[in-house]
């Protein structure tokens, strides 16, 4: 899948089919998301792959009973070791090192929609009980799971605001009509009917194939 359309067309994920996601897959969703920037190239992002059935439901049960979690394939829980961090940028090391596992985590949802795979963002959780669930030291702090899972379907698209309403040039506030730079926005919601048109067409061979095996079963 081309980037653009990967992130325009990604959706919240919270409904999981049974197919089995291969650990393959999930190997080469984080393998292309370590390569995320991150201050002084520190990397200080921590992955845990939860398969277990048990655990997936232990996690659903402490990110304040989100029940759905527990469908997905795979739960991955990004932790923060963020001392090294602190020690390099004394001042701001702590909202940095947070950063970090914000931009990892986000490729990690961008290359799971590459991929065709559906995955959720869930920072609501006791972090404590997680901790203390998967042995994570008090040096790695856990910032975000991530859900991972192929869909049986996504979220609703929802609004964007245009892009005009969200840049000011040169200083805050300001604003001109730029006629060489405004057309942007025009590209933008060309790629996102295209993207909105392309998971029409999937969802209605879904249902084709779907026809067609009810009327073998009827057979």
């Amino acid at each position: 899948m081309e980037f653009d359309k990967a992130v325009i067309s990604r959706r919240t994920c919270r409904d999981y089919s049974s197919k089995t996601l291969p650990m393959s897959k999930i190997a080469d969703i984080l393998d292309i998301a370590r390569f995320s920037p991150s201050s002084g190239n520190l990397q200080n992002w921590q992955f845990i792959i939860v398969r277990a059935q048990g655990t997936k439901e232990k996690i659903a049960d402490i990110c304040k009973g989100q029940s759905w979690m527990s469908d997905a394939q795979a739960h991955i829980v990004v932790c923060n070791k963020s001392k090294e961090v602190e020690k390099n940028y004394p001042n701001r090391g702590e909202l940095y090192a947070i950063q970090n596992c914000a931009i990892v985590s986000a490729n990690i949802v961008l290359k799971a929609a590459d991929l065709g795979v559906g995955s959720a963002l869930v920072g609501a959780f006791d972090e404590y009980e997680l901790q203390k669930l998967l042995d994570i030291p008090e040096a790695a702090i856990p910032e975000m799971v991530i859900t991972l899972g192929y869909p049986e379907s996504l979220d609703e698209d929802q609004p964007r605001t245009d892009l005009k309403y969200l840049c000011y040039l040169e200083s805050w506030g300001k604003k001109e009509d730029k006629k060489d730079f405004w057309p942007v926005t025009k590209h933008t919601k060309n790629l996102v009917k295209k993207a909105s048109q392309t998971k029409n067409r999937a969802s209605t061979k879904a249902k084709g194939l779907i026809r067609k095996a009810k009327n073998k079963l009827k057979k």
